[in-house]
């Protein structure tokens, strides 16, 4: 009996061996014999599974036969020893080079996705792989056979061997345990394929909504050159077929020329088209990046955020200037149509009344020989944007880039040379010597100074404040970036964290069922905007609502055009939120209001929504220290919010690291007065005195900085000089304070709703105040007709109309 179980014992193992090396035979031809490379890496790692299961079933039946109780021939005996001491270490090099062949072609077709790979080369590569794997198929089928080959002199023998395994502790359990770690990784590695997959086609429409804005925009400049074009010829067609221009067809033919110039909202497109590609990267997700020592290197990664700040910070700020650019084109053929149509309605006016006016062709078409060079010049910017977009592109926003362990994938740059001390200490005293000569002169100067000063008028003033702020036509695009105004990205985000653990606390607060509605507040160019979108991306991602005046209302796919009625805006987002917990973003109340619908309505409605609907639906809005100030006066409206946080001051360590991020973003050298670049002492002694001049306004700070640089002699270099700004000339006077609060309360109005506001007044005298801060540059009227101060006076006159107690405008105050 026993010599009968010893020989079917015997049977069974050779039968199992002889099992697995047709799985091994299988899982190869199983592997190598898929039709696509997608369906090759599948079954790399369907039959990864599969080895790893046959080999374990194999030791395992052996660690359970040396456990038993039970007395075999030495033959057997010395086999079981020989799989779970011996073996397994070969089985598990065998289950590692699959592994390891498996991460190399699944990194092949990531190559060859991108085109960085040919397909030849990945057939190669797969015929390669095969190879290797048969040779190292056959060693592991030859190993039992050769390990029980009887040995030379100096071999132990067989029950020495076996005597020797007995004393030591059974090893499988560890093989067992790495077999099922590396089938594991074959199933990971994958999956991984697979988001990868899914991350390249998100990748691929990234690139192709960058291209098709670019195309969009270059395809605006040229319509308005065809249309300018047209123009022109139409004055010619005109003189040539009458002798003389008909005034009045002409002016119709402008009119309707200029209706059809409407710039378009590439820019919102994009961002709306890339955000929503954006949702389909994974937040989190483990990759394998290279193979170190047998071990899989993996690398942890939120996708999504870093491939959202990478093209904040390289690609953003480019397509911005483009969309910028285009929409300019757009803006300034209108303006010049409207030119020449204003100049038409004079001289139609002039023959009227007898005054037989003499047209100068020339003459009256200058604006539009003005706009066509302009265009030119536009033109190639384009082009170069469009090019830089391309290459960085190209250079960087590639998934396979991951793979590269010496670089960091989708890097966002800083400047090199502000991370690098340079001291030049024999330049120093030079430096010392040079301050010296120059305030030698200083007083002398300042007497001159003084005089010239004494000499200007307060309109002489005003307009020297102006110009004074005006950004180099040089170096618009490195002040680009330093414009920006609204959400530009996370990446750009700097500081306020208190602000945001207060708003973060009103949250937790309002997600316990307590009332959620708070007011961001502050000057023009604070950040409330910004502050705002933040909030709405951070902590409602996916449902915040942003509630804008005249614009469309969208709620889970359902649109509607609201109007200015905010009443019906909010009812449309509480009927189709009923079980989303939504925030309703608001920004800039001081919009919400026509002739029809007065502000009044839309704040009752607000706090009456608030009050019914805010422990459910989180209202956040933004309004100016002005309004809010006005509002509180007369509707007590901060009894409406929770908490209101006021955003007038920040830090001078967050204007150094809000200019350091935005000069960072720009690829350009920031060089001093020696040509030689700013090291980081420098450049903190700067954005100080940056900060200092803004009055800790960030938006101020950053306009600061961009009006302060200029081109560099170098390539690729900017100079920055900060300059202390001339002070605004008190120019108020009752009437025009009473003009500016108007414009200041409302942030922009026109002759219609100022009309209603100050009655018959304003036509007896403040529309002559308001010709008069027009043409001094203080108002000023965008290419819609509004009406609003200019941006780079604003806070200036809202502080000098404080100063006067007409208006509140500084809630925070150094």
């Amino acid at each position: 009996m026993t010599e009968t179980h010893t020989h079917q014992s015997e049977e069974q193992a050779a039968a199992r061996l002889q099992a697995l090396d047709a799985t091994l035979d299988s899982a190869i031809a199983s592997a190598w014999g898929a039709s696509s490379p997608e369906s090759q890496l599948e079954s790399l790692a369907l039959e990864g599974g599969v080895l790893c299961q046959a080999f374990s079933t194999l030791g395992g039946q052996c660690m359970a036969q040396l456990e038993a109780d039970r007395r075999y021939p030495e033959e057997e005996t010395f086999l079981y020893y020989l799989i779970n001491y011996e073996w397994a270490e070969e089985a598990k090099a065998f289950l590692l080079l699959w592994r390891d062949v498996l991460f190399q072609l699944q990194k092949a077709a990531q190559l060859a996705a991108e085109g960085a790979v040919t397909e030849e080369n990945l057939l190669r590569l797969s015929r390669e792989s095969k190879e290797v794997v048969e040779q190292a198929a056959e060693w592991l089928k030859g190993f039992v056979k050769r390990a029980t080959k009887p040995g030379g002199r100096w071999q132990p023998s067989r029950k020495a061997r076996i005597e020797a395994w007995r004393r030591q502790k059974n090893p499988w359990p560890v093989y067992q345990e790495q077999l099922g770690l590396l089938a594991g990784q074959c199933g990971t590695l994958f999956r991984q394929h697979r988001e990868m997959a899914a991350a390249g086609a998100v990748f691929r429409q990234v690139r192709a909504e960058v291209s098709q804005l670019a195309t969009a925009c270059q395809a605006e400049v040229a319509d308005a050159t065809e249309k300018a074009e047209k123009a022109v010829a139409f004055f010619e067609q005109e003189k040539s077929e009458h002798g003389e221009y008909q005034l009045g067809k002409v002016i119709a033919h402008l009119e309707n020329l200029s209706g059809q110039v409407q710039p378009s909202p590439h820019l919102f497109d994009f961002s709306n088209a890339v955000e929503q590609a954006l949702e389909f990267l994974p937040e989190k997700m483990q990759v394998a990046v290279s193979i170190s020592g047998g071990n899989l290197i993996t690398q942890e990664l939120n996708l999504r955020r870093r491939t959202r700040q990478w093209l904040e910070s390289e690609l953003l700020p480019l397509l911005y200037e483009a969309w910028e650019l285009a929409e300019n084109a757009a803006n300034g053929l209108k303006a010049s149509l409207s030119n020449i149509r204003n100049r038409a309605i004079i001289l139609s006016a002039e023959n009227k009344e007898g005054k037989k006016m003499e047209i100068d062709t020339r003459g009256i078409l200058q604006p539009l020989e003005g706009f066509r060079n302009i265009a030119s010049n536009t033109e190639e910017e384009l082009s170069a944007l469009a090019g830089l977009a391309n290459r960085r592109l190209q250079a960087f926003f590639r998934l396979s880039a991951i793979y590269d362990t010496d670089a960091i994938f989708l890097a966002v740059p800083l400047q090199s040379s502000i991370s690098q001390f340079r001291l030049h200490r024999n330049k120093w005293m030079q430096r010392l010597q040079q301050w010296m000569a120059r305030k030698a002169g200083a007083f002398q100067k300042w007497q001159e100074a003084a005089e010239r000063e004494e000499r200007l008028s307060v309109s002489e003033k005003a307009v020297r404040y102006i110009q004074h702020r005006k950004i180099p036509s040089d170096n618009s695009h490195y002040a680009a970036i330093f414009q920006s105004q609204g959400y530009i990205g996370e990446s750009f985000w700097v500081g306020r964290e208190e602000e945001l653990q207060h708003i973060r606390n009103i949250i937790d607060n309002w997600e316990k069922g307590y009332r959620g509605a708070v007011a961001i507040t502050g000057t023009r160019f604070s950040g409330k905007t910004f502050f705002g979108e933040i909030v709405a991306n951070r902590y409602f991602p996916g449902k915040a609502i942003r509630l804008s005046p005249d614009a469309v209302v969208e709620v889970q796919g359902r649109k509607m055009e609201a109007g200015y009625d905010l009443e019906k805006a909010l009812e449309f987002v509480r009927k189709h939120t009923l079980n989303q917990r939504p925030m309703a973003w608001i920004d800039d109340l001081e919009l919400w209001w026509s002739p029809s619908i007065p502000l009044n309505q839309n704040l009752r409605s607000l706090r009456r929504y608030i009050d019914d609907h805010s422990n459910s639906i989180f209202f956040l809005m933004s309004m100016g220290n002005v309004l809010k100030s006005h509002l509180q006066k007369y509707h007590e409206i901060g009894r409406l919010f929770l908490s209101e946080i006021n955003l007038d001051y920040v830090p001078a360590s967050v204007v150094y690291d809000a200019v350091l991020i935005r000069h960072g973003a720009t690829h350009i050298n920031l060089l001093d007065e020696n040509g030689e670049e700013v090291a980081p002492p420098a450049f903190k002694r700067l954005s100080d005195r940056i900060h200092r001049i803004s009055g800790g306004n960030i938006g101020e700070a950053l306009f600061q900085w961009a009006v302060s640089a200029r081109k560099g002699e170098a390539e690729g270099s900017v100079l920055v000089e900060p300059r202390g700004n001339y002070s605004m000339p008190d120019f108020l006077g009752p009437d025009s304070a009473v003009l500016l609060c108007a414009v200041m309360i409302q942030k922009r109005v026109n002759e219609y709703r100022l009309r209603k506001s100050l009655g018959p007044s304003f036509s007896d005298k403040y529309v002559n105040i308001l010709q008069r801060l027009l043409s001094v540059g203080l108002l000023i009227r965008q290419p819609d007709g509004w009406l609003e101060a200019n941006p780079v006076a604003v806070n200036a006159i809202g502080a000098l109309l404080e100063s006067k107690n007409y208006i509140k405008y500084h809630q925070w105050k150094q």
